[in-house]
């Protein structure tokens, strides 16, 4: 088989579910993590239930879909979707999202699809989380594929050979009618502004014909726009930016990405949106492909980015993040007051989390606020 030649990252086949499953159940952190997304259940009721599934889907539905639905009723007071109705049945895509949340933004558009009796999608995932055999399992099992992440061991020649393969194997994925979901830029936003970088673009065309609108008419690129009210890890995010403002360089700890990923399932997100942005039409492919190369990229990554700013939704955290950081009440119809004190109590803590810290406090405040008040700026009406 062809995928064969991808077995160094591509997700479980339904014949390594069993062994994988296996593994899982009596894996040292098994108990806790069931405890974790099933405080109330039996722990041998959830083992039963893990091992009596042969495929990704028989794992999806009778165990994932239950912890992200867990997720949701716990840690969001509303969410809404568009977009998934568009969606054409036995063809492949590739979800270019937007990237508030390590896992959330994933999971959510999985929901979304299972919810409407479509196919979950493969998720690229850096290997950076992939550190222990237990997450490996259910990362793989889940349709993660890994991703190698640029580090100093790793030379120019051996990167790009890494983003080739990855490359291949995308797009022979799509071609088989399946999606695929992937970041628009390497790590998290955390600045509030939706940025694709083009690198990500590039190394997706790695694979495909020389003529630009062929290689990424194959795809069939589908932006995604996500937005939380209460965005995940957003005092985590600020403390970073603001170190390296200043002119540090911000060193994750130990199981620091872990921390935040179970950190953002855990908090309370208040109303959360995901849209399935149109897909980037052929016409729009030849518009660029009428330019040099390196403008045609430039202006694809546009209309990836103009697509998920006409569909990002806007909470009133955003409109009254934007009224402090300019010192103004422009937006003061899109809340309430009640809205604004409850804002103004998190930036309160936020700032006692600075200080703490020991980070400057005015670089940091108006950090935090630029993570909300940013997508008021880029919204396309």
């Amino acid at each position: 088989m062809k995928e064969d030649l991808y077995g160094d990252i591509r997700p479980y086949n339904d014949d390594e579910i069993p062994a994988a499953l296996e593994r899982i159940v009596n894996d040292p952190f098994f108990i806790p993590a069931v405890n974790f997304a099933f405080p109330d259940a039996d722990v041998e009721r959830i083992r039963e239930v893990v091992r009596t599934c042969k495929t990704v889907e028989q794992m999806q539905e009778r165990v994932m879909i239950s912890i992200i639905k867990r997720i949701i009723d716990s840690t969001i007071d509303n969410f809404t979707s568009s977009g998934v109705e568009d969606v054409e049945r036995g063809k492949g895509y590739l979800y270019i999202s937007n990237h508030r949340d390590i896992t959330l933004d994933s999971f959510l558009l999985q929901y979304t699809l299972f919810q409407h009796g479509l196919p979950t999608t493969a998720t690229t995932l850096g290997d950076n989380l992939l550190r222990s055999q237990f997450i490996v399992d259910i990362c793989r099992i889940n349709r993660a594929v890994r991703v190698i992440r640029k580090t100093e061991e790793i030379s120019p020649r051996e990167f790009l050979q890494n983003s080739q393969h990855l490359a291949e194997y995308i797009r022979w994925y799509i071609s088989q009618g399946k999606s695929m979901w992937i970041s628009q830029r390497n790590g998290r936003t955390k600045d509030g502004i939706d940025a694709t970088d083009q690198g990500v673009l590039k190394m997706v065309s790695l694979s495909g014909p020389s003529d630009f609108v062929e290689n990424f008419s194959e795809i069939n690129i589908a932006p995604i726009a996500i937005s939380y009210q209460y965005e995940p890890c957003d005092i985590k995010k600020a403390i970073e930016t603001t170190v390296n403002l200043m002119g540090g360089t911000y060193k994750k700890g130990a199981h620091e990405d872990e921390n935040s990923i179970l950190y953002g399932i855990r908090m309370p997100k208040g109303d959360v949106n995901i849209t399935i942005c149109e897909p980037i039409t052929r016409e729009e492919l030849e518009e660029c492909g009428k330019l040099p190369k390196a403008e045609a990229y430039k202006m694809l990554k546009e209309i990836i980015d103009n697509r998920i700013y006409k569909n990002y939704k806007l909470h009133d955290t955003n409109y009254i993040a934007h009224d402090i950081l300019h010192r103004e009440k422009r937006y003061a119809d899109h809340y309430t007051p009640a809205a604004y004190r409850v804002f103004k109590g998190r930036m309160a803590y936020a700032d006692a989390r600075f200080m703490e810290y020991g980070i400057d406090l005015k670089t940091a405040r108006k950090v935090y606020l630029g993570i909300y008040a940013n997508p008021v700026d880029t919204k396309i009406e």
